[in-house]
């Protein structure tokens, strides 16, 4: 079934721009590679050259930047430095290899790229450079990356595709002894997420230091050399006066009716002091007692006293320190619907729709409103007379246009969302209102559906698959060190040099 314009997969970029990591293999065979390497002396970057590759250099500016793009740093991480840098090596080898195998990317096809990246960060295409500079990055070096790592993923799908070849014996084999289609394993691999390296984090510790108090108090005087009976009186008031304040009368009340003090007609306001102007012994009996709370009945030389602690103020300290913690794995994905189908007892019965649509895309330079305003005039131009299949021819920006907008049958799962639901609401002959996917603003008509068992059709393209990408690996790699092996590398950061 063919699949056009706006099903195909974009290359998986996101915001930053990806960088491409040397393959491990390739890590081990280059470490190996002593006879066509010779040291060279200590003082690299003198020159402010990192490396050299045939007749390009890469700058310390430039993997700088790349570091900073990947949210790195140079200071202490050599062996990040070392991957970075072998990256970039091996790119300045696959876009030269892309000249001379004529690839090239078109504005059109950056524009697309650019849109999608917006759409998986859910940005309108317009926000996407100020998202962009916001970060800190350069928009052209952006601009730039993106285009390269665009060009290297057509010359690696390329280079893959001529050298690996999987036929329907090849496939036959593998059913017999995988009949799902899926290698054992492979969903085991998915369940083990590679653990995230421990991050530091920097933890903030604030503590109030308390240096005033403001107090209200009541007191109930006991006259020096005061005999027992006396004492025994005074201790009965404060007592009285401690079970109204349990019972919920304000602390100012109580103070007015009970207290001997001088404040007591001000409800015995106290006042607020620093922490030294006050009796010790009304400090310690304060420690621990919460602001807007009160002591119990404390017996001094001269009476009895209940205190309020009206407020605290003080000093907010901060005490900053590094802590290393560990950030949980993050869950395994879901299980592909795909593979739960193969793996199906019994037939798997898939609705197929066959469809034709119209495109109209965002880009940076042409606006959601604007791809929206022309999907609309298109649409009213089918309801006043005009076939679908001369809208698509005329309008659509997909590479379905020449065919009418045709793009065949469409099983479940393999569109974006919400051109699949729109698709899915639709009756035979209906003509959608505009849909708007990643790609940008739709009109969308059903023909016909149709319904019968994929399971077989679904095993056989998971086992296509499997093998494609098991004989991918190697062949990429292989490849990857015939470039190296060829070239001249003086890679200045490990002080090695490599030659033809």
């Amino acid at each position: 079934m063919r699949k056009l314009g706006f099903m195909r997969t974009a290359v998986a970029l996101a915001i930053p721009a990806i960088f491409i990591a040397m393959p491990p293999a390739a890590q081990a065979q280059q470490a190996k590679k002593g006879g066509a390497s010779q040291q060279r002396a200590p003082g690299q970057f003198a020159d402010g050259i990192a490396a050299v590759v045939n007749n390009e250099i890469i700058t310390m500016r430039e993997l700088q930047q790349r570091m900073a793009s990947n949210r790195m740093t140079t200071g202490g991480q050599s062996q990040a430095q070392q991957t970075v840098l072998q990256a970039m090596i091996d790119e300045k080898l696959m876009r030269q290899d892309a000249e001379l195998y004529g690839i090239k990317v078109t504005d059109a096809q950056v524009s697309q790229a650019m849109a999608n990246i917006a759409q998986r960060n859910n940005l309108p295409p317009e926000k996407l450079r100020p998202a962009i500079e916001q970060m800190g990055l350069n928009w052209n070096d952006y601009i730039r990356n993106l285009r390269n790592e665009m060009v290297m993923e057509e010359l690696r799908t390329k280079i893959i595709q001529s050298r690996v070849n999987v036929n329907e014996s090849d496939i036959d084999a593998f059913l017999k002894q995988n009949p799902t289609g899926i290698l054992p394993g492979q969903g085991a691999e998915r369940q083990s997420q590679p653990k995230p390296p421990p991050q530091k984090q920097v933890v903030v510790e604030r503590s109030f230091v308390p240096k005033a108090v403001a107090l209200q108090h009541i007191y109930i005087r006991v006259p020096d050399n005061s005999p027992e009976d006396v004492v025994a009186a005074a201790r009965k008031k404060a007592d009285a006066a401690m079970a109204k304040l349990r019972r919920g009368s304000s602390f100012e009340s109580v103070a007015k009716e009970y207290s001997d003090g001088p404040e007591a007609a001000a409800g015995g306001n106290l006042g607020i002091r620093m922490f030294e102007d006050w009796p010790s012994l009304f400090v310690n009996v304060t420690k621990k007692v919460p602001d807007g709370r009160t002591t119990g009945v404390f017996k001094a030389p001269n009476g009895f006293h209940i205190l309020k602690v009206v407020e605290r103020r003080g000093l907010v300290q901060e005490n900053k320190r590094v802590v290393t913690v560990q950030p949980p794995a993050p869950p395994p994905p879901p299980v592909p619907p795909i593979e739960k189908m193969a793996k199906q007892q019994g037939p798997v019965n898939i609705t197929e729709t066959k469809v034709k649509h119209i495109l109209v895309k965002i880009t940076p330079v042409f606006s959601d409103q604007q791809a929206r305003t022309k999907i609309n005039d298109v649409r009213n131009q089918i309801e006043g007379g005009m076939s679908f299949e001369d809208a698509a021819k005329k309008f659509s920006q997909d590479t379905s246009a020449p065919l009418g907008g045709e793009i065949g049958w469409i099983p479940p799962g393999v569109s974006d969302p919400a051109f699949e639901k729109a698709m899915n609401a639709l009756q035979p002959g209906q003509l959608s209102a505009p849909v708007r996917s990643q790609f940008g603003w739709h009109l969308i008509t059903v023909e016909d559906r149709r319904s019968s068992d994929k399971q077989p059709e679904i095993r056989r393209n998971l086992a296509r698959q499997s093998l494609f990408q098991k004989r991918a690996e190697p062949v990429y790699e292989d490849w990857l060190q015939q470039l190296r092996a060829k070239a001249y590398i003086d890679n200045r950061l490990t002080q090695q040099k490599s030659q033809p």
